[in-house]
C-alpha cells in the first residue's frame, strides 16, 4: 500500500492535469487522511486550473482533514465562485478551530475574501466565531460590514434563545469598548447589530448616541434600533427628555421623523404639557401634529383651550390633529360647546360638529334650544354655517331636530312665507323619518313659488309636481282630498296641476282629471272652471 500510495502522490505531484486529477479522485475514494495527502491536495489547490482544483477539493470533501485549513482559506477569494463557496462549506464544517486562522489571515485579506470570510463565522456560530465575526467590522469596509449585519439577521431566525443571547452578550462587550469617533462604521454596524437582536438592555447604550454632538448616520442607526429594542417598553424618564429634545431641531431630517415615530407608541405624562406647547412653534408641520395629537392625552383646561384655539389655524393638517385630540378629551365638552354656539366661520364650525356628537352622554334641552335658536337665525340669514349646526342637531337628537323643523316650516307655510318655509322644510328630506304631511307641505311651498305656465311643454324638473306624484304613488297618503282642502291654494295653482298630470304618465293621469272635475264643477262659470272643462273635452277626445 506504501508503494501504491507513493505512486499516486507523485502522479499527483507530477502527472499532467488528466492524470492528476485522476490521482486526486482516488486518492478521495480511499478517504485517506495523510499528511501527505492533504499537502499533495493543498498543491492542487494553489494550481491555476479550474479542474485540478474541483478533484483536490473533491479528496477534501470526503475526508475533511483539518490539516487542510491552511490551504483552503485562500480560495475564499477564488475567481470561480463555485470554488469559493465550496471552500467556504468546508471550512464551515471544522467549526471553532477555523476562527482563529481565519482572522489572522483578515488582516491582509481583500473584500472578496472577507465577504466569504463572514458567511463562515455566521454559518459556524458559537460564542469565538461571534468574536471572530465582530473583529472584521473593525475593518471598516461598509459593505463587509453591511454583509455582516444581513447574515446575522438572517442567521437569527434559526438561533434558539441561548444562542440569542451569547450573540447579545458579544455584541454588547464589543460594541461599548469602541470609540464613536475613530471607529465610526464599526460602532454604526454594532448599532445595527442590536437593533436586529431588538434586545430592551441595549437601550442604555443606545440612547447615548441620539445627541446633536453624534455624526447625524451614528444618530439615525441609533434612533432606528431603539425603535427596535423599545417596542413594547415603557421610556424611562430621561429618554423621553433626550427624545423630546431632538424635536426642537429646526432642520426637519430623518432623525426627527424616526424620533417622532419613535415618541408616537408611548404616552407622555402631564409633566410634559409646556414641552407640547413648545413643540407647536415649530416650523415643521409634522412635529406640531405630533404635539395635537399627544396632547389629546391630557384633559386639563390649559390643553383644552390650546387644542381650541386650533381649530382657527388656516392649516388643515393642524386643525385636524387637534380635532382629533378633542375627541379624546371629553372634558372639552363644555368648551367646544361655547365656542360652536359662538363661531363665525362655517369651517371650523363644521369641524366642531363632527367633535361634539363622539361624546357619550345625552344633550340638555336648553343647549339643544341654544343650538336651535344659531340655526334658524343662519338659516333665515342663508348663512353657510347653518349646515355645521344641522348636522349636529341630526346627530345628537334627530327627534327633536326633526320637530324643530316641521313646526317652524308648517307655522310659516300657514303664514304664507312659502320662501322661508322652504328653508325649514327642506332639510327634512334627509331625516328617514320624513312624513307624508311633511312631504306634502314642503311641495304646496315649492309650487306657490314656481311659474305655473301650461302653454310651453311640461317641465321635467318641477319639485313641487314631483313631490305631489311620488305621493300619490308611492302611499295611502290622500292627496286629492287634502289638495281640495289646502287654504293655502288658490284655483290657478290646482288648475296648474290637474293640466300637468292629466298631460302626464299614466301614473298620475287620474289624480289630474280629478282635480280638473273638482275645478269645473266648484267655479262654472270663472274663467279657470271653464279651462278646466275645456281641457277634459279634449282629453276625451
Amino acid at each position: 500500500m506504501d508503494k501504491t500510495l507513493q505512486n499516486l502522490l507523485t502522479l499527483a505531484h507530477e502527472g499532467n492535469i488528466e492524470r492528476r486529477s485522476a490521482a486526486l479522485l482516488v486518492l478521495g475514494a480511499l478517504k485517506l487522511d495523510d499528511e501527505k495527502v492533504v499537502e499533495t491536495a493543498g498543491a492542487a489547490l494553489s494550481h491555476g486550473n479550474v479542474i485540478l482544483k474541483d478533484y483536490a477539493l473533491r479528496y477534501l470533501e470526503e475526508v475533511r482533514p483539518k490539516a487542510s485549513i491552511p490551504w483552503l482559506l485562500p480560495l475564499l477569494q477564488d475567481n470561480e465562485k463555485e470554488i469559493a463557496e465550496r471552500a467556504g462549506r468546508l471550512l464551515s464544517s471544522f467549526g471553532q478551530i477555523v476562527v482563529r486562522p481565519l482572522l489572522q489571515r483578515a488582516k491582509t485579506a481583500n473584500r472578496a475574501w472577507h465577504l466569504y470570510a463572514v458567511q463562515v463565522l455566521c454559518a459556524i456560530r458559537g460564542k469565538t466565531a461571534w468574536q471572530g465575526l465582530l473583529q472584521l467590522l473593525l475593518v471598516g469596509d461598509t459593505e463587509v460590514n453591511k454583509t455582516i449585519c444581513d447574515l446575522v439577521a438572517t442567521t437569527l431566525r434559526d438561533l434558539e434563545e441561548k444562542e440569542q443571547e451569547v450573540l447579545y452578550s458579544e455584541i454588547d462587550t464589543f460594541a461599548t469598548a469602541l470609540n464613536s469617533q475613530e471607529q465610526r462604521a464599526a460602532t454604526i454596524s454594532a448599532i445595527r447589530l442590536l437593533g436586529i437582536l431588538g434586545r430592551p438592555q441595549a437601550r442604555k447604550w443606545l440612547i447615548g448616541f441620539i445627541g446633536l454632538e453624534q455624526h447625524h448616520s451614528v444618530r439615525f442607526h441609533a434612533l432606528v434600533a431603539l425603535l427596535h429594542c423599545l417596542r413594547g417598553q415603557d421610556l424611562h424618564k430621561a429618554e423621553l427628555t433626550r427624545l423630546l429634545s431632538l424635536l426642537e431641531d429646526r432642520e426637519f431630517s430623518d432623525t426627527v421623523r424616526l424620533t417622532l415615530d419613535l415618541l408616537d407608541a408611548h404616552e407622555l405624562s402631564e409633566e410634559y404639557q409646556p414641552t407640547l406647547a413648545r413643540l407647536l412653534e415649530s416650523p415643521h408641520v409634522t412635529v406640531q401634529k405630533f404635539a395635537l395629537r399627544k396632547m389629546g392625552e391630557f384633559d386639563s383646561p390649559v390643553v383644552v383651550r390650546t387644542l381650541v384655539q386650533q381649530l382657527d389655524d388656516a392649516d388643515t393638517a393642524r386643525r385636524d390633529a387637534a380635532a382629533r385630540s378633542l375627541r379624546k378629551i371629553p372634558a372639552a365638552r363644555t368648551a367646544l360647546t361655547k365656542e360652536f354656539l359662538a363661531c363665525e366661520d362655517p369651517s371650523k364650525a363644521w369641524v366642531i360638529a363632527e367633535i361634539l356628537p363622539t361624546y357619550e352622554g345625552k344633550w340638555r334641552r336648553d343647549t339643544l334650544d341654544d343650538v336651535w335658536e344659531r340655526l334658524e337665525t343662519a338659516l333665515e340669514a342663508e348663512e353657510r354655517i347653518s349646515g355645521a349646526y344641522l348636522h349636529f342637531l341630526k346627530q345628537v337628537d334627530p327627534e327633536y331636530a326633526y320637530g324643530q323643523f316641521s313646526a317652524r316650516g308648517d307655522k310659516l307655510k300657514k303664514a304664507k312665507k312659502y320662501k322661508e318655509a322652504i328653508r325649514f322644510l327642506s332639510p327634512l328630506k334627509e331625516f328617514p323619518t320624513w312624513t307624508v304631511e311633511d312631504k306634502f307641505a314642503l311641495a304646496v311651498a315649492q309650487l306657490k313659488l314656481h311659474s305655473h305656465d301650461v302653454v310651453s311643454a311640461p317641465s321635467r324638473h318641477d319639485p313641487a309636481l314631483d313631490l305631489f306624484a311620488d305621493l300619490y304613488r308611492s302611499s295611502a297618503f290622500p292627496v286629492f282630498e287634502t289638495l281640495k282642502k289646502e287654504k293655502g291654494l288658490e284655483p290657478d295653482d290646482l288648475f296648474y296641476v290637474g293640466f300637468r298630470f292629466a298631460e302626464g304618465t299614466s301614473e298620475v293621469r287620474s289624480l289630474g282629471e280629478d282635480v280638473l272635475e273638482f275645478l269645473a264643477e266648484k267655479y262654472p262659470r270663472a274663467k279657470v272652471g271653464k279651462s278646466a272643462k275645456n281641457k277634459l273635452k279634449l282629453l276625451a277626445t
